[in-house]
């Protein structure tokens, strides 16, 4: 099965942040506001970084060299590193009642989605050893 690797990058945004607010509505209904706003802030942290390594690693660029990709990817990386501790940083700064609990489950279930899409959405199923795409 043949799969478009242009959908994979915004699919997989897109379901993290469905899982986040999932989460975010079962908990909410089940233990409270305050652990249902906490799992949606820690989804949030997981896929606003990723979003700015996405956009960092498939946006337009003028020079599709080996090195210029790998300076992208760097820059997107340390980037993604830097925004999701910040955003920690902040959650646990300035919101208040807040589930420190709810906040990393959030945050772990948006990233275990990034761990389906490269296991079913396209990770290395178009790859075959000794060949070029």
């Amino acid at each position: 099965m043949q799969v478009d690797d242009r959908r994979v990058v915004p699919m997989t945004l897109l379901a993290q942040a469905g899982v986040a607010a999932a989460l975010a509505v079962l908990l909410g209904l089940w233990i409270g506001a305050v652990a249902g706003v906490s799992a949606l802030l820690g989804g949030i942290a997981a896929v606003a970084p990723n979003a700015f390594l996405a956009a960092r690693l498939v946006g337009p660029r003028r020079d599709d060299d080996a090195a210029a990709v790998l300076r992208s990817a760097q820059i997107g990386v340390i980037g993604k590193l830097l925004l999701t501790a910040l955003l920690f940083g902040v959650i646990f700064a300035t919101v208040r009642p807040i589930s420190g609990l709810a906040v990393f489950g959030g945050f772990i279930a948006a990233q275990t989605v990034v761990l389906g899409a490269l296991l079913f959405g396209g990770g290395t199923a178009n790859l075959k050893l000794g060949t070029k795409s």
